[in-house]
C-alpha cells in the first residue's frame, strides 16, 4: 500500500497544496514553522480521524476559513482509492472512494505508525501517551480493534454524562437505572480492550527485545554480512535485549490475564469504588486509568534510565509494532517520522536509517535538513522543501546541497485527476 497523491485546501498553513508522493522514502526540509509537520498530521489524521497535536477544530482552518480538505489517493493491492477529510462547521468527515465512512475504516485502509519528539518521550511522560503508545497498535492493526476502542470511548463518555449528573444532584431512578444497565456493557467492553491489549503486547514483546537488541548492543556487534551474489543483507545474530512489559491494572502486573481474570478484577474494582465515582462524576475503573511500564533488566525504565535510553526503548518499540503489522497483515504500514532525527544520537538514529532502508515500507520524513550518507535513488525517494506552506521538489543536485543553504527547486507534482 503506498499513498501516491496528497492534496491539502486551506488546511493549516496551506491555502492549496498538491504533493506527489514517491513509494519509499520522502523526506520534507525547512526550517521549523514552516508546515512540515502539517504535512504528516494531515496523512495522521486521513487514517485516525483525529490529530496527534493537541488544538481546536477551528486551528485546522486557514486564516479562519469556513471549510478545509484533505484528500488523497492511494495504490494498494486492491486496486487505487481515494480518501478525503472535510473539516467544516465544527465536524470532521470523512469519505472513501466518494461514500462516507466512518474512521475506523479508514484507520483499516491507510494504517500509519507515527514517530515523533512526543512518542519518544512516552515513558517519562504520563500513562495517557504510554496507553496512547499501544492503542495505536490496536488501531492501525483491524477495523474490528478500531472500533473497539471508539466504541469504548463512546461508551466511556455516556457514562461519565449519567456520573457527573448524579453528582450535581440528580436523584431520579431513571437516571440510575440508566447508570447500572450501561455500566453493564461497560464492563464487558472495558474487558475486551484490555484483552486485545495484553495479546498484542504478548506478539509484540519478543520483536521489541529484537529490536531493542540491536538499538542497545555495541557498535562492534553489528556488522552486518554481505552476501554479494544474493545482494543481500543478513544481520549477525544478537540475544534479545533484557526489557519485558508490566500492564498495570489497579496497581497488579496483568501480563497473562484472560478474560475471565480481567472482568473479575474489574467488578471487585467497581464495588470498591462506586461511591466514589458517584461522588467524583467520574468511571475510576477500567482501560482508560491502566499503564504499560517498560522494563529494563529489573528496573523500571521510567526511573532508572536515561533519556536517550528510554528513547531507544520506545524506537524500539515502534520497530516492533512496524514489524508485527506485516507479519499480521502481509504488508507495512506507512510511517510517519516527524523530526525524530534531532532527538536522537548518531548511533541510534544510524542504526534507524538502516532499517529504513531495509524496509519496503513507504516513509514521510520531516526534518531541518537530510542527514543521508549513503546512494540515494531518486526514481523511488524524493526530497520536498517546505517554506511558509509551499512545498517544491529538490532536484538531484540539490540533494547533495541539503543543509547547506542551497536548495534547487521544482513544483511539487500535481494532483491527478480522481482527487477532484
Amino acid at each position: 500500500m503506498k499513498l501516491t497523491h496528497l492534496r491539502l485546501s486551506q488546511f493549516r498553513n496551506f491555502a492549496m497544496q498538491e504533493v506527489s508522493l514517491r513509494p519509499r522514502l520522502n523526506f520534507f526540509l525547512g526550517a521549523n514553522g514552516q508546515g512540515k509537520t502539517n504535512l504528516l498530521e494531515a496523512v495522521f489524521m486521513l487514517s485516525r480521524g483525529e490529530s496527534f497535536r493537541s488544538g481546536q477544530h477551528e486551528h485546522f482552518l486557514k486564516d479562519q476559513a469556513s471549510r478545509a480538505r484533505v484528500a488523497a489517493i492511494v495504490d494498494s493491492e486492491v486496486g487505487r482509492s481515494q480518501l478525503v477529510l472535510d473539516f467544516a462547521d465544527g465536524r470532521t468527515s470523512a469519505s472513501y472512494d466518494g461514500k462516507r465512512t466512518g474512521f475506523s475504516t479508514l484507520s483499516a485502509q491507510i494504517p500509519v505508525v507515527l514517530f515523533s519528539p512526543e512518542s519518544l518521550a512516552s515513558i517519562k511522560e504520563g500513562p495517557d501517551q504510554r496507553r496512547e503508545l499501544i492503542d495505536s497498535v490496536l488501531a492501525t492493526r483491524s477495523e474490528r480493534d478500531s472500533k473497539l476502542l471508539r466504541e469504548f470511548a463512546k461508551i466511556l463518555r455516556s457514562r461519565n454524562v449519567l456520573l457527573k449528573q448524579i453528582a450535581k444532584g440528580d436523584t431520579r431512578k431513571s437516571t440510575r437505572d440508566s447508570l447500572d444497565s450501561l455500566t453493564t456493557v461497560f464492563l464487558l467492553l472495558a474487558t475486551q480492550v484490555t484483552e486485545t491489549r495484553l495479546r498484542v503486547l504478548e506478539k509484540l514483546e519478543p520483536e521489541w527485545k529484537k529490536s531493542a537488541a540491536q538499538i542497545f548492543v555495541p557498535e562492534s556487534a553489528t556488522k552486518s554480512l554481505v552476501d554479494k551474489q544474493a545482494n543481500s543483507i543478513t544481520a549477525v545474530e544478537i540475544e534479545p535485549a533484557d526489557v519485558h512489559f508490566r500492564y498495570e491494572i489497579s496497581g497488579h502486573d496483568a501480563m497473562g490475564w484472560n478474560a475471565d481474570q480481567i472482568f473479575d478484577a474489574f467488578s471487585k474494582r467497581l464495588e470498591q469504588l462506586s461511591s466514589r465515582e458517584l461522588q467524583l462524576g467520574a468511571s475510576l475503573v477500567g482501560p482508560h486509568k491502566h499503564d504499560l511500564r517498560f522494563f529494563f533488566g529489573p528496573n523500571d525504565s521510567r526511573f532508572y534510565c536515561s533519556q536517550g535510553q528510554q528513547r531507544a526503548l520506545i524506537l524500539a518499540f515502534k520497530i516492533a509494532q512496524i514489524s508485527v503489522h506485516h507479519t499480521t497483515l502481509g504488508r507495512y504500514p506507512i510511517l510517519l517520522l516527524d523530526d525524530v532525527m534531532s532527538e536522537l544520537d548518531a548511533a541510534k538514529r544510524s542504526r534507524l536509517m538502516e532499517y529504513l532502508e531495509e524496509t519496503t515500507a513507504q516513509v514521510l520524513i520531516t526534518a531541518t535538513d537530510l542527514i543521508w550518507s549513503r546512494e540515494f535513488r531518486e526514481e523511488r525517494n524524493a526530497v520536498f522543501a517546505v517554506q511558509n506552506g509551499n512545498v517544491t521538489v529538490a532536484t538531484q543536485g540539490a540533494i547533495r546541497a541539503v543543509g547547506q543553504g542551497d536548495f534547487s527547486k521544482s513544483p511539487a507534482d500535481p494532483l491527478e485527476d480522481a482527487a477532484t
